[in-house]
């Protein structure tokens, strides 16, 4: 125990004597912690914004004129049972009309030009996975024809809208962002370590009199270590307890208010 209060007192007094160094220390790991919570919670906010919009990408399949509800079923069957697939849902011509109405709205060019006629019914096939789309092709029956258009050979089926150049593309970016958002956290992370150690090894450089004292008088390797090394702790416990609250207020008060 006579141990444990000298190294507590040593740690109060290091404090109270050099607080400018304790304070830069604290704000340093303020900073380096907030600066690498800051990441982490982009990095969470970007998946979200990109699980909500690959989650909302759709694949048209077109039916043939008229629809069969026998055909719809079938098809709607096979469909469900993709691993890549999350939801099916039929649009008949009707429906399909009405979503064209309500998407060229205020553009007579397009709502007056078009006879309701010629808007196929389709299943909407809701992907779990953008970069499977070749399963709902594969299972269809689709193979590249001339031009690079897609042809099915499932009846039924008139076509399938080709969403790979748009799919590919939106895979590749994502994965691309997500992992520079990652890699950004890691530099943090490896900056935070790295700028809490130089402002320690800082502390203890602006007392090397104090230490140097200490060893001529014959205290321990250890006795004059563990202060120094209490002193961290308690700057790093607090610059991270500032950070974890500051990254409170920022998500609560700006991400999600």
């Amino acid at each position: 125990m006579a141990g444990l209060d000298y190294f507590l007192r040593e740690t109060a007094s290091g404090l109270r004597r050099n607080g400018i160094v304790a304070f830069a220390a604290m704000s340093t790991a303020f900073i380096a912690l907030f600066l690498f919570g800051l990441s982490l919670l982009i990095y969470r906010e970007f998946n979200l914004v990109i699980e909500n919009l690959t989650g909302n990408v759709e694949v048209a399949v077109y039916l043939t004129d008229p629809p069969n509800t026998d055909t719809v079923k079938r098809l709607t069957g096979e469909l469900q049972k993709l691993p890549a697939v999350g939801q099916v849902t039929y649009e008949s011509k009707e429906e399909a009309y009405q979503n064209f109405l309500r998407l060229y709205a205020g553009q007579p060019l397009y709502t007056d030009n078009v006879d309701p006629k010629v808007i196929p019914a389709s299943l909407r096939v809701k992907l779990d996975d953008t970069a499977q789309f070749g399963q709902v092709t594969a299972a269809l029956g689709c193979s590249e024809g001339a031009g690079g258009k897609l042809t099915c050979t499932t009846p039924g089926v008139e076509n399938v809208a080709d969403y790979r150049d748009l799919l590919g593309r939106l895979t590749s970016i994502t994965r691309l962002l997500s992992l520079g958002v990652l890699a950004l956290a890691a530099v943090m992370l490896i900056s935070a370590v790295l700028l809490i150690a130089n402002t320690l090894r800082m502390g203890m450089f602006s007392r090397r009199k104090e230490i140097g004292i200490m060893r001529l008088v014959g205290a321990t390797n250890w006795r004059i270590r563990v202060p120094f090394m209490i002193e961290g702790l308690i700057e790093s416990l607090v610059g991270a307890g500032l950070a974890v609250l500051a990254l409170f207020v920022v998500k609560v008060g700006v991400i999600d208010p």
